[in-house]
């Protein structure tokens, strides 16, 4: 694994940084502002970050986990997270709105919602518009919408804990045709306490507080890499794993959500397939 950083830097700064970016063999995107990407185990990284702290400049930076074709493939589990979104459930003026319109809130906490359970079909404007991807997740819920072709390749390839549920277009509540929720059956048990989850009060992560006492995420920030730190189990805790799972940890920063462990054979198909708009990791399962 090695950590990709993204350096975005304002119009103002760049004129000042040229002469740097040139000596250091650093190329910039231009649009509206300057972007560079580099390993942060790249030296021209450690020399650029002396350089701008010399000069006063601080760009805002983003970082992300890349991984080898090796370490994905021979993951036995991995976390399955979105990289392309599309609309919103409906009515979304208030988020109570849409999340009572398809979740069940009765064992629900009313701030962070842990303990809401879906039980109706999500409710959206119009039919999709995916372009080339088959798969995108549903803004504000992170759930997956999949094409019809995606569905067929995944019922063909018999994988398991997962079921394909309609969509509904609002107000007229009508079958929105050839596009379904990746809705996940299967659960897994706990998480191996290696895992660095830390259990918050909302506030911290923001202006409310949450009572409900079960609200947790993973640690935003690395100590040492600045990037969600990865997720663990016990073998033994796997015994029973389907080829999509979720979580039993509800994980996030205001809205919690389990997230998704799907299998090798997941991770497979979608590449044997060239299915984009996802992000993988690998799981580490510990003896």
């Amino acid at each position: 694994m090695r950590i990709k950083a993204k350096l975005v830097f304002r119009p103002e700064t760049l004129d000042r940084l040229r002469t740097v970016f040139d000596n250091l063999g650093i190329e910039i995107e231009e649009k509206i502002d300057g972007i560079a990407f580099l390993f942060i185990d790249d030296e021209r990284y450690a020399r650029l970050k002396d350089e701008l702290s010399r000069m006063g400049i601080k760009p805002f930076e983003l970082r992300e986990k890349v991984f080898s074709e090796k370490e994905l493939n021979s993951a036995e589990f991995l976390y399955m997270g979105p990289a392309g979104y599309w609309g919103y459930p409906q009515p979304e003026e208030r988020m109570e709105d849409w999340q009572r319109a398809s979740y069940d809130l009765s064992t629900a906490c009313p701030l962070c919602g842990f303990g809401a359970v879906q039980n109706i079909p999500y409710l959206v404007k119009r039919e999709p518009k995916f372009g080339r991807n088959d798969i995108l997740a549903l803004n504000w819920t992170y759930e997956f919408l999949v094409t019809e072709r995606l569905r067929r390749l995944i019922e063909d390839a018999s994988l398991t804990g997962v079921e394909f549920w309609p969509l509904l277009r609002y107000k007229r509540k009508e079958l929105i045709q050839g596009y379904y929720q990746l809705f996940v059956t299967n659960r897994l048990p706990p998480m191996s306490p290696n895992t660095e989850i830390v259990d918050l009060k909302l506030p911290e992560a923001g202006p409310k507080r949450c009572s409900c006492g079960r609200f947790g995420r993973n640690r935003a920030l690395d100590s040492v890499y600045g990037v969600a730190v990865p997720i663990r189990y016990k073998r033994g805790s796997l015994k029973d794993a389907k080829d999509f799972n979720l979580t039993s940890e509800w994980l996030g920063l205001y809205d919690a959500r389990p997230k998704r462990i799907v299998s090798h054979r997941v991770y497979q198909l979608f590449s044997a397939h060239s299915i984009k708009r996802v992000t993988f990791e690998p799981v580490i399962v510990e003896d």
